[in-house]
């Protein structure tokens, strides 16, 4: 898997890390709510079910119809691959809901690194986004303890070397970040401004290890039936 490349399911970001993201590898989509980070993660699976991969969700704030509607928005019918037992969504937001105190956040931490490993093997998937990932390490506890759930879930997940995950984060601005982007081979940041009384979205590529990468701001549109599509560089 060693400097192998995937794409990212958006044809003009592919084209600026030479190929795709490398595989084997975990990546930050982060940005405020509405910015388009579960869109991109789910473009990025489609796009693997497409090349024949398999690929899974981790539901964290959404149910999974949710998220089956939101892709059918899009013009994309997961429903085949579902049935196929090529897509799978796994709602782990009752692990979120169980936590009771100190002993009870670390214990669901390796209840879900379990969990994920299991699906992962079972269906063979090559391809992860877990939406958002906050929820699963912070909960209001130390920094010492969020470091530690944060590391045990990355590390978990670099073990599975065939597999390149996204996950999202929640940020209010561009200064607030969490323990997760120190620990993920690349960050795209999601957002939306104010121009010319309208608003539009940026996608800005901040840190991409391993790949020829000057850090710029683009332009993207939502479209039916494509998802996010790259625009000219904003100024």
């Amino acid at each position: 898997m060693n400097g192998q490349r995937i794409s990212t399911g958006i044809d003009e970001l592919d084209l600026l890390v030479e190929g795709g993201l490398r595989a084997g590898r975990s990546y930050l989509i982060v940005g405020e709510p509405g910015t388009g980070k579960t869109i991109f993660g789910l473009q990025f699976l489609y796009k693997g079910l497409l090349n024949g991969e398999k690929s899974l969700y981790v539901a964290i704030d959404e149910q999974p119809a949710e998220v089956i509607e939101q892709a059918a928005s899009l013009g994309w019918d997961l429903s085949p691959y579902i049935e196929k037992k090529e897509f799978l969504i796994l709602d782990a937001s009752g692990y979120i809901n169980a936590r009771a105190g100190d002993n009870q956040a670390k214990s669901d931490m390796h209840k879900i690194i379990t969990e994920l490993s299991i699906r992962i093997k079972q269906t063979g998937a090559t391809r992860v986004v877990i939406d958002p990932v906050g929820p699963l390490i912070f909960s209001g506890e130390s920094v010492a303890r969020v470091q530690d759930q944060a590391r045990m879930l990355f590390y978990a997940l670099k073990n599975h070397a065939v597999t390149t995950t996204l996950v999202t984060s929640h940020s209010a601005g561009r200064n607030v970040r969490g323990i997760e982007e120190y620990l993920v081979a690349g960050t795209i940041v999601l957002e939306m401004e104010l121009a010319s009384s309208r608003f539009v979205r940026t996608l800005t590529l901040e840190k991409m290890r391993s790949t020829a990468l000057d850090p710029a701001q683009y332009l993207f549109k939502i479209i039916p039936g494509r998802g996010i599509v790259m625009q000219q560089t904003s100024e």
